[in-house]
């Protein structure tokens, strides 16, 4: 099992997430960019997924500092609401994430991005 830390600020969209994502690896949250931080030093997840509107530190300078401080490379997959034309490659190019999803993004699309980041191979139904 992969180990995944997924850093939201809502709730209601963590817990989809934690529970949509532990079905097939360990998942560890943050609700905050300083938290995420910390778990990716401790624990180096096999990869974070991570919105940009956090409070405190934004998700810009926590993917970037999570990608300093990570004792191994982490991918990093930004799950956001900020998706205006120019915005996925503004975000690329910042060096806080390794791919991008624009919010609402359908679960599954979310799980295949995982998987690609991951390595792993998208099962044939």
């Amino acid at each position: 099992m992969a180990r995944i830390l997924v850093v939201e600020d809502n709730v209601d969209l963590l817990t989809i997430l934690r529970d949509v994502l532990s079905t097939e690896h360990e998942v560890r949250t943050a609700r905050r960019g300083e938290e995420a931080i910390r778990l990716a030093r401790d624990e180096t997840p096999d990869l974070v997924l991570l919105d940009l509107q956090l409070p405190g530190m934004d998700g810009i300078e926590t993917g970037r500092w999570i990608k300093k401080q990570a004792p191994r490379p982490v991918p990093i997959l930004v799950l956001t609401a900020l998706a205006a034309h120019g915005d996925p490659e503004a975000v690329l190019a910042s060096g806080c994430c390794d791919d991008y999803l624009a919010k609402p993004a359908p679960l599954e699309e979310i799980r295949d991005r995982v998987r690609s980041l991951l390595g792993e191979r998208t099962a044939t139904p």
